[in-house]
């Protein structure tokens, strides 16, 4: 067997599987099963949400709101992939049976549209997002995973994977965005002398306690749907009189890109978070 005929072979593995781990997108129908995943529809909203939905979301059309889970034929062709079209995002609970969550006090919400927690005070693994990449928040978590993974933390330790991940998005004076970090908790267990970074691309950093405004939403970060919900947000809290932080945003992640029932976030922070 020649060279040349062994040197093509192997470009052509090494293409085919980056075709094969590349995301192709929620409308791709892959067959993948993710072993011991059934997805169960919650029963309600409130289930879904973790909080009374405003009923004039419901009923303005313009705010895509009344949506149906598996309309149009949308779902994937297996019962362990991916929703392919907007649904009832997973419950807290269910997720956190599986994964370590962070301890957030949940307190009560005036009104309707939102819930409020408080995230305490705690260190995170936190690299900061190249937003002239198209692939900038992958390749700012895959630097963050050789700081968790042990590759380059000064300790050595693997630490487990905690939820949520929190990816901010500093804004300026009109609401653009300025510049963006993805932040990854280290785990509880570790919490009181945290591993330092060994790799300069990762930082290890004490955020300080803070009062967010989230709401939930079942799909993907890229859909329109998902962006709407900050200014749902926005709206449910105006109804409150509440002004929050407007120089971030921030996303938050629960669960695997694209198996299974999905949960992102919208989160706000309450002003007085910045006051000091």
């Amino acid at each position: 067997m020649s060279r040349l005929f062994v040197l093509g072979l192997f470009t052509v593995v090494l293409v085919t599987l980056s075709e094969a781990h590349r995301y192709k997108g929620a409308e791709y129908k892959q067959t993948k099963v993710v072993a011991g995943h059934v997805d169960v529809e919650p029963d309600s909203r409130l289930e879904a949400d973790g909080y009374e939905e405003c009923d004039d979301f419901l009923n303005d059309p313009s705010y895509n709101e009344n949506y149906v889970e598996g309309d149009g034929n949308a779902n994937a062709a297996n019962g362990f992939h991916h929703l392919l079209n907007r649904h009832k995002p997973k419950p807290l609970a269910d997720i956190c049976e599986s994964y370590e969550c962070l301890d957030a006090e949940e307190v009560d919400s005036p009104g309707c549209g939102f819930a409020t927690r408080i995230l305490p005070s705690a260190y995170w693994m936190v690299a900061d997002i190249d937003l002239s990449r198209e692939l900038g928040v992958r390749e700012a978590y895959k630097r963050i995973y050789r700081v968790r993974s042990g590759h380059s933390n000064d300790k050595a330790l693997k630490m487990s994977f905690v939820l949520p991940v929190l990816k901010k998005y500093y804004l300026d004076e009109f609401g653009q965005v300025e510049r963006a970090e993805i932040g990854m908790l280290i785990p509880s267990e570790y919490q009181s002398n945290p591993p330092a970074s060994t790799y300069d691309e990762v930082r290890i950093e004490k955020w300080d306690e803070m009062k967010v405004y989230v709401r939930a939403y079942g799909g993907y970060r890229d859909d329109a749907e998902y962006q709407q919900q900050f200014d749902l947000l926005k709206l449910a809290l105006d109804k409150q009189n509440i002004v929050p932080y407007p120089h971030m945003k921030i996303v938050v992640g629960y669960t695997y890109y694209r198996y299974g029932r999905q949960r992102l976030e919208a989160m706000l922070v309450d002003n007085d978070s910045f006051s000091a």
